[in-house]
C-alpha cells in the first residue's frame, strides 16, 4: 500500500508541476488590463484623437481598460467629440468629465466640431457635462488600491484640482501618472493658459510616481486612416485637421499611451539629472519617483505599431 501511494505521488507530481507552470505562463502572457484614465486637451492638435484611438485598440485586445476621460480644455464640442470616438468603439458609456473653470486664452479647433457631429451621448448643452474632478473621484473610489494609471496628454489643470480636492485618494488608488510634455522648457502642455505654476505644483506635490513622455515629434502617423470606414470619427478628425486630405502627424500622445499600457516592452526609463519648466522650476528626477521614457525602437517601428492600432476596426468590449 505504501509503495502504491509513493508511486502515485511520483507519477502525479510532474503533472501538477506542469499544470502550475502552464498556468503561470498563461498569466504572464495574459496580464490584467492596465486601468487607464485618459486626460486630454483634444482641440488644437489631432494626436490626442490618435492617442484615444490607440487606447481603444489596446482595450479591444484586453491590454487596457478605459475607466474615464478628463477634458482639460474648454472647447464647446470637446466632450461630444470624445464621446463620439468612444461610441464608435462601442464604449459610449465611459464617463467624461470637463474642466469647469475659465482658461486664459482658450484654444480653438479646426476639426473638432466635425468630429462632434458623429453619434454621441453627451448633453446638447455643454454646461450640463459633469466636472472632471467629480468623475475622477467617483471613478477612483471604485478601483482597487494602487491600480490606476493616469495618462495626461494635455494640461494639468484637472489633475491640479483633483490634487487639491483629495490627495489621499490619489495616494491610495493611483499607481502612476504619465505626462506628455517636454522635460526641458516645455512650450505647450506644461505652460500654456498661464498654467506653469499649476504644473510646478503637480511635479512637487503629486503623491505617486510620474513618468514624462516627450518623444514622438518625428514619428508620423494617421495617413493610413484614409482606408478606414467613412463612419469613423477618428478618420474624419485627421481629414479635417489636414484641410480635407490625409497626412501623417507627430505622435507625442500615442507614444505616451504606448508607454502607459505596454511599458518597458517598448521603453526604458531614465531618472538621472533634472528637467526644467519654462520659468526655471527644476523637475528633480529620482528612480521610482520622477522619470522619463527612452525609446527602445526605431521611429519607423513605432510608426508601424501606432498606424496599425489607429486604423484597426473596433470590436467593442
Amino acid at each position: 500500500m505504501e509503495y502504491r501511494l509513493t508511486k502515485w505521488i511520483i507519477c502525479i507530481f510532474p503533472l501538477i508541476t506542469l499544470h502550475c507552470s502552464t498556468q503561470n505562463s498563461q498569466e504572464k502572457q495574459n496580464p490584467l488590463p492596465v486601468r487607464i484614465i485618459f486626460e486630454t486637451d483634444m482641440c488644437t492638435d489631432v494626436d490626442d484623437v490618435g492617442a484615444l484611438a490607440t487606447l481603444h485598440a489596446l482595450a479591444d485586445q484586453k491590454e487596457a481598460e478605459i475607466l474615464a476621460i478628463g477634458y482639460n480644455e474648454v472647447y464647446k464640442d470637446g466632450a461630444k467629440a470624445l464621446d463620439a470616438i468612444n461610441t464608435w468603439y462601442h464604449r459610449g458609456t465611459i464617463p467624461i468629465g470637463v474642466y469647469k473653470k475659465e482658461l486664459h486664452q482658450p484654444d480653438e479647433s479646426g476639426y473638432l466640431s466635425e468630429t462632434a457631429k458623429f453619434p454621441n451621448h453627451m448633453p446638447l448643452n455643454p454646461a450640463e457635462n459633469p466636472s472632471a474632478v467629480d468623475v475622477y473621484i467617483s471613478t477612483l473610489k471604485a478601483q482597487p488600491d494602487s491600480s490606476v494609471t493616469i495618462v495626461s496628454v494635455g494640461f494639468l489643470n484637472n489633475l491640479h484640482d483633483l490634487l487639491r480636492a483629495d490627495p489621499k485618494l490619489i495616494s491610495k488608488k493611483v499607481k502612476e501618472l504619465v505626462i506628455m510634455g517636454s522635460l526641458h522648457d516645455d512650450q505647450w502642455n506644461l505652460v500654456r493658459h498661464d498654467l506653469v505654476k499649476t504644473s510646478q505644483e503637480i511635479f512637487a506635490e503629486w503623491p505617486t510616481p510620474i513618468v514624462i513622455s516627450q518623444v514622438g515629434a518625428d514619428i508620423h502617423t494617421g495617413k493610413d486612416l484614409e482606408s478606414t470606414s467613412p463612419e469613423n470619427p477618428v478618420r474624419a478628425s485627421y481629414y479635417h485637421y489636414f484641410g480635407e486630405r490625409f497626412d501623417g502627424r507627430s505622435s507625442w500622445d500615442q507614444m505616451a499611451i504606448l508607454y502607459a499600457v505596454r511599458g518597458l516592452q517598448y521603453f526604458d526609463l531614465n531618472s538621472e539629472g533634472a528637467g526644467r519648466l519654462k520659468e526655471g522650476y527644476p523637475i528633480k528626477l529620482q528612480p521610482g519617483w520622477r522619470s522619463y521614457t527612452v525609446p527602445k525602437l526605431s521611429n519607423s517601428e513605432y510608426e508601424g505599431l501606432i498606424n496599425e492600432l489607429m486604423a484597426r476596426p473596433p470590436t467593442g468590449e
